[in-house]
């Protein structure tokens, strides 16, 4: 199972209405927030998303750090051992705080220089560009590449962004693309 931790306010909950239904597309979601617990798709959980202000204290485990445009802090944050980061660029308290806590990061955004960027976007269709190799949470290595997106709901660029880098640093193949 794949961890993912979403970090930020409790009502930001636009990146979760995207990720959550995109995830259960490619496997079973276990989706916790601190008032709900909920299972998304069937089968077998493959996602544990937990939704949260701040970064919880995590042991023994692996998966992915997307700290959200809400998230704030005014203490140095720690970083779970095994866990990939990625932030939105806008979000520049968030920039400073991985660096101070010496975690690499990756980004998803709408300039091109981000590590995953839109080159495209037409009605019902997105090509997205993952401009630096990534690795996924099972240590393999994703090399920069197009991105073909089908979207199957509305969504703005800011939530297909994030969820794709999620399904990238989750492993999910994107080879054939990603439906949303």
């Amino acid at each position: 199972m794949t961890d993912i931790l979403l970090c930020g306010k409790s009502n930001d909950q636009s990146i979760v209405k995207a990720l959550l239904p995109a995830l259960a597309r490619y496997g079973g979601v276990r989706y916790i927030h601190p008032e709900l617990l909920r299972k998304v798709g069937n089968g077998e959980a493959r996602f544990l998303v937990c939704d949260c202000e701040r970064i919880p204290k995590v042991e023994g485990s692996s998966g992915i750090l997307f700290l959200k445009n809400s998230f704030d802090s005014d203490m140095p944050i720690a970083i779970p051992d095994g866990f990939l980061c990625a932030f939105e660029p806008q979000n520049q308290r968030a920039a400073a705080l991985l660096r101070a806590a010496g975690a690499a990061a990756v980004t998803c955004g709408m300039c091109a220089k981000e590590t995953l960027s839109i080159s495209s976007l037409d009605y019902g269709a997105a090509a997205l560009s993952l401009q630096r190799s990534i690795t996924t949470v099972s240590g393999d290595v994703v090399e920069p590449r197009d991105i073909t997106v089908e979207l199957h709901s509305a969504v703005s660029p800011r939530q297909m962004l994030a969820v794709c880098m999620v399904l990238l640093m989750a492993g999910v193949d994107s080879s054939y693309g990603y439906v949303i």
